[in-house]
């Protein structure tokens, strides 16, 4: 009896080690550059900064997978072949240009698609990532943007905007009062230059921590001109603390 006990007791144990398989996130890095009209200063290349998960399966998958999906929609043209390897996204980046070139010797103009990454766990149950990319394809300009994924540890989920806050509302009003301070603004938003819907202020979904600060990302074309660029909105921590969900940022 002591022993089928025994049995029980580390078959629990066994199970439940496996189930605690710890997450490790690491950073792995691709180059790739084209070998036409290459000069200094003037080359057409790829670089990905690209966060890996490993551990538990179920959520390093779910993560992994968001990450190439978003570098996917930035990064593939439309009638590239589908793929799940980031070599091969940088490969048809090089041969569409290379493609370009061929074509048009006299007017190709160096491609570039560059991601830098830095991510964080900014609480046993949040995971950070920010990206800040810049593509060009030709054009009058190439696009210099950010893009930030909050993820549930728990579950390799993006957290919803809304479930991070306790007190949404609050935080918002909160939001846009900071916004209007460090921004000068003192009569209706759309009239300062930006391009709110409705001239209603929203929440970038780009909300991410720094050392200090929490920050708000507006990229280019989201609530402004393209020639007004970003617009960054910084809080303080102690701020904005009181309106964040414990459920995710309780240490």
């Amino acid at each position: 009896m002591i022993k089928y006990l025994l049995f029980i007791c580390l078959s629990i144990g066994f199970v439940s080690c496996k189930k605690e398989i710890p997450l490790q996130i690491t950073t792995k890095t691709y180059d790739l550059k084209s070998d036409l009209d290459c000069t200094e200063g003037n080359c057409t290349y790829v670089h990905f900064e690209i966060p890996f998960v490993s551990g538990n399966e179920a959520v390093s998958k779910s993560m992994n997978d968001r990450f190439f999906k978003f570098v996917q929609s930035i990064v593939a043209l439309q009638n590239d072949k589908k793929t799940s390897s980031y070599d091969t996204l940088a490969l048809n980046f090089i041969h569409n240009y290379n493609e370009v070139y061929r074509t048009y010797p006299d007017h190709a103009v160096a491609w570039e698609a560059n991601f830098k990454v830095n991510h964080k766990e900014v609480s046993p149950k949040v995971y950070q990532v920010v990206w800040d990319y810049y593509i060009f394809t030709g054009g009058a300009h190439g696009m210099q943007a950010s893009k930030v994924f909050l993820f549930d540890l728990s579950t390799g989920n993006i957290i919803p905007t809304k479930d991070l806050f306790i007190n949404f509302e609050g935080f918002k009003n909160f939001a846009e009062t900071e916004f209007k301070k460090q921004l000068n603004i003192t009569g209706n938003l759309n009239d300062a230059g930006f391009t709110f819907e409705n001239n209603q202020f929203k929440l970038s979904e780009n909300f991410y921590e720094t050392r200090t600060e929490w920050i708000l990302h507006y990229n280019p074309y989201e609530i402004a001109p393209y020639v007004q660029g970003s617009t960054i909105i910084k809080l303080p921590k102690q701020q904005v603390e009181r309106f964040l969900n414990p459920l995710y940022f309780k240490n």
